[in-house]
């Protein structure tokens, strides 16, 4: 249950596209489009099958300072999986082996392998809230994609 909980939250955004952002980060100024590119935010197990959930981040140009800044997404600074899947990575590390948890993850429908595990555990993220269910510590960011999903549905 647990599996098809964050598989559904995870296929909720699935080619959604993020596109907001108000401002220039670097100086306030304003901001045209650039472009749009695509970004991994997961891979899936999908019936043993590697799938590849991926999103689109619309990219923009300062009018002022020229300075190519991407939208408001749920990605951390380099980092090339999304954020919610990253503080999977970091919160079961905090618990177990890499090894370990990338068996969890594989157990939760997600191909993130030990060495991907390990590399984030070793970075530096802002506190990452954290809910235990069946046994097993889920941050929030992760949960909120499922309820996302479902009240979709």
């Amino acid at each position: 249950m647990l599996s098809a909980l964050v598989q559904s939250g995870v296929l909720a955004v699935d080619g959604h596209v993020f596109s907001r952002l108000d401002a220039c980060p670097a100086c306030g100024g304003r901001v045209s489009g650039y472009d749009t590119k695509e970004r991994r935010f997961a891979v899936i197990l999908d019936s043993g099958d590697k799938r590849p959930v991926n999103v689109w981040v619309r990219r923009y140009m300062c009018r002022d300072c020229g300075q190519v800044s991407p939208a408001e997404a749920p990605f951390y600074p380099e980092t090339r999986l999304g954020s919610p899947i990253v503080d999977l990575c970091v919160v079961l590390s905090r618990s177990m082996t890499p090894g370990r948890a990338a068996r969890v993850a594989e157990y939760l429908s997600l191909a993130i392998d030990r060495g991907t595990i390990r590399a984030y555990s070793r970075r530096c993220f802002p506190e990452i809230p954290v809910d235990t269910l069946f046994g097993f510590p889920i941050p929030r960011s992760l949960l909120s994609l499922s309820l996302m999903a479902t009240s979709r549905q």
